[in-house]
Formats: structure tokens, sequence, C-alpha cells
């Protein structure tokens, strides 16, 4: 039944069309790789391990992942260790060497490097408070020196040589492009079981072939250390002991060019046994312990257009207060200044550019490659620690007594 009404219908309704409108997406979940960290917050704080660093991934196209096994401690981890007075920066890290296997690759550097590859390289960022002692670490190769390792070296020799070895490479080869290091140089060096000190007595006789014996400055336990790793070089060293001569050495190495002799001691008679000595006064002095001893004397020590090289400076080095990146003193300033003007020799106080990229010019990352994996050099080993004994390594490395590389094995994470 119907009925009709008088009020007529609603008008219909407009309806806009259908669209679909972009919105936010909801939050992703971010994968990432964990990382376990040796770390510190100050100088006087502890060392102490840390879980809160990871590796954000996919990670960039022109970078790896690397899993890190051993890292060679340095010296200057304590000085920069030592220039943290406050915490106000947070963790820093600590190692600035390592050796340890591809994790992951970039997209550009596929065809480079495969995960699974077994390198060693320079992790140095000493500003930035990242260092390599973690479980793994995100290298850049256009900016961190990393090889393949050689097979014929350990993972824990790698760990210890590239920093050392090419810090004493570019000092010698710089030397020889000066025309100042040749193979009938006479060499002083002042350091002799140091790391670097072990690597340049190898170059300079292995590659360097240098002709005159070698005079080392070193403990007593020194050429004990040279007649069991090298004992086809300690035949070419004269060694000069600075405990017998209260530091003063330049005392014993006066002595020796003036009188035209040493005294060297003699392990089998247990006597001492004077030994001629005719090479006169220094072409180059490496010097890799500091002080002013060498210096104050340089008149009755170094030829005229020689050169003195130092890794430290005008100070005894002293890893308990260092600091690194320090100034130095003003006669140190002023002799790098007007050198050879107002000194018959060249000075320089030589710090290590580890970039990457500086090494075009005389390609010696690749180059320090090629002396391990020839046999050119070996890596010294005086101590390996675990991890977890960071407090026995880096109270031994403050003694200053270490004759080699201390390696730490870092624990799988």
């Amino acid at each position: 039944m119907s009925s009709d009404h008088s009020t007529p219908a609603p008008k219909e309704l407009p309806v806009e069309p259908t669209t679909l409108k972009r919105v936010a997406r909801p939050i992703r979940h971010v994968k990432y790789v964990p990382l376990k960290s040796l770390i510190f917050f100050s100088k006087d704080g502890p060392m102490e391990f840390s879980y809160e660093r990871k590796i954000k991934t996919p990670i960039s196209k022109d970078k790896l992942v690397v899993e890190v096994h051993h890292v060679g401690l340095n010296p200057i981890d304590m000085k920069i260790r030592n220039g943290y007075k406050s915490g106000v920066y947070g963790e820093i890290g600590l190692g600035r060497e390592y050796s340890g296997v591809v994790s992951m690759v970039g997209e550009k550097l596929q065809s480079q490097w495969q995960v699974g590859d077994k390198v060693f390289g320079i992790y140095f960022h000493p500003h930035s408070g990242n260092g390599c002692l973690q479980s793994s670490i995100l290298v850049d190769p256009s900016e961190d020196p990393i090889l393949l390792k050689p097979e014929n070296i350990s993972s824990e020799e790698a760990s210890g040589s590239l920093y050392c070895l090419g810090a004493a490479f570019n000092i010698l080869d710089k030397l020889q492009r000066a025309g100042k290091l040749k193979p009938d140089a006479n060499v002083l060096i002042n350091g002799g079981t140091s790391s670097v000190g072990l690597f340049a007595v190898q170059l300079l006789k292995n590659y360097f072939h240098l002709v005159k014996k070698i005079v080392i400055i070193t403990t007593s336990t020194g050429p004990e250390v040279y007649a069991k790793q090298f004992p086809e070089l300690v035949d070419d060293m004269i060694f000069i002991n600075y405990l017998n001569c209260r530091g003063k050495t330049s005392k014993p190495l006066r002595k020796m060019i003036s009188e035209q002799k040493v005294i060297e001691y003699d392990e089998q008679t247990g006597s001492d046994v004077p030994v001629e000595y005719n090479q006169g006064k220094f072409d180059v002095v490496l010097d890799f312990i500091g002080g002013y001893d060498i210096l104050a004397h340089s008149s009755s020590l170094i030829h005229s257009g020689g050169a003195y090289v130092t890794t430290v400076g005008d100070y005894v080095e002293n890893y308990k207060t260092d600091v690194y990146d320090s100034w130095d003193n003003p006669s140190a300033n002023a002799r790098k200044m007007f050198g050879s003007m107002l000194w018959s020799y060249s000075y320089t106080h030589f710090h290590f550019d580890t970039n990457a990229k500086s090494a075009s010019k005389n390609d010696w990352v690749n180059r320090c490659g090629e002396f391990l994996e020839k046999g050119v050099v070996k890596c010294v080993i005086d101590k390996t620690y675990h991890w977890k004994e960071h407090k026995e390594a880096f109270s031994y490395m403050a003694t200053q007594r270490a004759q080699g590389k201390l390696i730490m094995e870092v624990e799988r994470f």
C-alpha cells in the first residue's frame, strides 16, 4: 500500500571521488651489527667493555665490515688516552692497527673484496674517539689502509705490522729521496728494540742494503733479542747499553768515535772485548726514544750535512704523561724552522700520516705488504694478551720495557 507525499524527496548528497593519499609509513625495524668494544671515558678512569656501539646495516656502498681478531698496541694509544682529562666526550675507543676477516662488503667494493678475505690494516681515528679494539669495525678503504694478509704470516704478526713498518719505511724512504741515506751511510738508532726500530734495522739491511754496521742504543737485553730474531744480521750491529751510562748515551758514543774502538760484552767468555770502530761520525741518527743528550753533542756525533730524525722530540718519551699531538718545545721548533741554516745537519720531527690517500706518493701501503710477503721484514712480538687481560697489557706497555709488539686477541662476539 503506498501514499503520495506533498514534500519533495531530498537531493542526493554530492560525493567526491575516492583517491589514495600518501601517509607516513610506520617505523621499520633497523638492523645492526652488534659490537663489543674496549673503551674508556677519561685518562684516570678504568678501561671497560661496552655494548653500546653498533654498525648500521645495510652498510655504505664504499665500505667494509671487518671482524677483528687481533689488535697491535702502540704507545700512541696511551698518549691519546692521556689527552682525555674528563669523561665529557663519552666512550673513547682504543687500538690503531688490526687483523681480521671481512664480513660485509659494500656494493661498489665487491669486485675488490670478498666476504671471508683475511685482512690487516690501520684504523687511525684519534680525534673521533673510534678504535679497533672492538669485535667489528666499519672500514673505508679510501682512507683506512687495508691489505690482504700474506699467507706466510700469522694473524698476530699481521696485526702488529703495518703501523710501525709504515712509519719506518716512510722515514727511510724520505731520507733516501733527500740523498741522506746511501748504502755507505753511518747510521745510529736510539731505541733499537722499539717496534719502529726493529723494522728500521731490517729495512736498512735487507732493502736499502746498508754496508756499514748499525750502532744501536738499547738495554742490556737488546743484543739477545737481535741474536734470537735476526742471527744473520747481529754481526752487523754495534750495541750501546744506555743503562751503563745513566741515559747519557753521548758519552760512550763520543768515546767510541775519538778512540776508534768500542767495548762489547762477550757472552761466551763473560768478559769485555774491545772492537775496532772506524766509521767515524754519523750520517743519519734515528731517535725513537727522545731526549736532548745526542743533540747537545751533535757537533761531535753528526757529520755536516747529516740528518737527525725523531718520532718523539727533545723530551724523553713517557707513556704515563705524554699527550698525543702536543706542541714541541721552542728549541725543537727552531731546529725545524731554520734547520741547517743554524746547524750543520737537518732536523725532522716525523709525524706519520696514515691516511691511505697519502700513500700515492710512494705506495707505502702496498710496498709494506710486499716486504712482509717476501720476508724482507718480520714482526717481532714480545707478548700476546687476551683482551680481557687489558690491565696487564697496558701496565706492561707503560713500563716502556717491551722489545717488540704487544698483541691483543679480540674475543669472538
